[in-house]
């Protein structure tokens, strides 16, 4: 086997892998993947020497075209459990559509350095919230926040999922845990809005990483890549089911401190490449 045939294979068997954990994360947390799809495609893509200035773009992209499918197919299992809010879905899908629209569009402009650097910061600040916070009395959809703050967070959510290639979740979740949704239906309803992140971001990404096509790798459409997508998606869908089952069988508690964990470990590893 020659050099470069051991390089792709082992590339191939850690992308199946990376969709593997994405999956079974997507639906044990509600958190799409991106949080695992990101960090594991910068890594990947940089074994294979892609030119330095586009790695975190093209991660982030293929993320969120990642994120799109296994969170839709999350969202199907949580909705058939009744843990989705619909309520909270279409209240606060709009702002986050516009967030996404202007972050996806902008984040070609920022440096791939200042993408990871945020993508981590908020990866730790968000993991000692949810390790710290505890369980608060259940707030009816979620309206324990003033109307215009949730608006005005949402638009922010969606403007810094769509820069660092998540669904959303890992900041739509706590706000909702914040309000006194329950856990369980705060991870289904993040899981539902995740698409409304992933959908207009991949799209957006897509658009602005058209003028680079000649720096990036083969079978690219924009900064989504496609050898990763077909890759990555069978897997996750195949494991997302199972972290939803896992998820409704966890005490509230742990799952709360697993959440914690896992944003920690992955923020930790991006700071390691700063």
């Amino acid at each position: 086997m020659s050099p470069e045939t051991a390089l792709y294979t082992e590339l191939v068997l850690l992308l199946l892998a990376i969709g593997c954990a994405g999956g079974f994360l997507s639906g044990l947390l509600g958190v799409g993947g991106g949080i695992i799809f990101v960090p594991a495609l910068y890594f990947c893509f940089t074994s294979v020497g892609l030119d330095a200035a586009h790695i975190m773009h093209v991660a982030v992209g293929t993320s969120l075209a990642v994120v799109f499918a296994t969170g839709s197919a999350s969202a199907y299992h949580h909705y058939q459990r009744k843990s989705v809010d619909m309520a909270i879905v279409r209240s606060w899908g709009p702002a986050i559509v516009l967030g996404v629209a202007l972050g996806s569009l902008f984040a070609s402009a920022v440096d791939g350095h200042v993408l990871k650097t945020i993508f981590a910061s908020l990866m730790i600040l968000t993991a000692v919230y949810m390790a710290l916070s505890k369980d608060k009395p259940e707030a009816e959809h979620g309206r324990k926040l003033p109307p215009a703050a949730q608006y005005v967070s949402c638009f922010i959510i969606g403007l810094l999922s769509s820069m660092i290639g998540i669904g959303g979740a890992i900041m739509n979740i706590p706000m909702m845990a914040y309000s006194g949704v329950p856990i369980q239906r705060a991870i289904g309803t993040g899981t539902a809005l995740s698409i409304a992140v992933s959908l207009p971001g991949m799209i957006g990404y897509m658009i602005s990483g058209f003028p680079h096509m000649a720096d990036l790798p083969p079978l690219s459409l924009g900064y989504v890549n496609l050898i990763a997508l077909a890759t990555i998606i069978p897997m996750s869908i195949f494991l997302a089911p199972v972290g939803v089952r896992v998820s409704h069988g966890l005490p509230k508690p742990v799952l709360r401190r697993i959440f914690a964990v896992v944003l920690a470990l992955v923020s930790l590893r991006m700071f390691m490449t700063l």
